[in-house]
């Protein structure tokens, strides 16, 4: 009879056999499940990528429609910034240019109105003189009357 060592060994080597020939037969089994699984998902990500070209060919061209759009404001903003940088220089020259008018127009009014004020006063001292000159002509032609009179009387 064999040794029972040797019968115990081999027993459990058929049966590592075994197991290890189960276990690869579930391996395989799992693999090509997981083969299965990948190969729909390779599937689905064609389909996606097919259906999603469209999607992403009118996302790209909205984007390049959007760049242009972008760019085309730009330039009218950098334009209307330019016009409005002119317009205020411009404005700010002819403001300089009007202050400098009212000054001026300041600096005549002051000299028309020292004018009119030599000028009022000369024709007020002239027609006070006239005024005098005439009560005093008055006087003197009452007194002549007057002179005349008591002549008159003393002949």
């Amino acid at each position: 009879m064999e040794d029972p060592l040797n019968l115990t060994i081999q027993v459990i080597q058929a049966l590592a056999v075994l197991v290890l020939g189960v276990g690869m037969i579930m391996l395989a089994r799992a693999l090509r499940r997981i083969k299965r699984s990948l190969d729909r998902v390779d599937d689905a990500l064609d389909s996606i990528g097919r259906d999603a070209r469209p999607v992403l060919d009118r996302a790209r061209a909205v984007g390049e429609n959007l760049n242009f759009i972008v760019m085309s404001v730009r330039k009218e903003v950098g334009h209307a910034s330019e016009t409005i940088s002119r317009a205020n220089e411009r404005l700010e020259a002819a403001l300089e240019v009007a202050e400098e008018r009212v000054q001026e127009l300041g600096a005549l009014i002051e000299v028309v109105q020292g004018e009119v004020e030599d000028t009022l006063l000369t024709a007020t001292s002239a027609l006070r003189g006239i005024r005098t000159g005439a009560k005093l002509l008055r006087r003197r032609g009452r007194n002549d009357d007057e002179e005349l009179q008591v002549e008159d009387q003393e002949e």
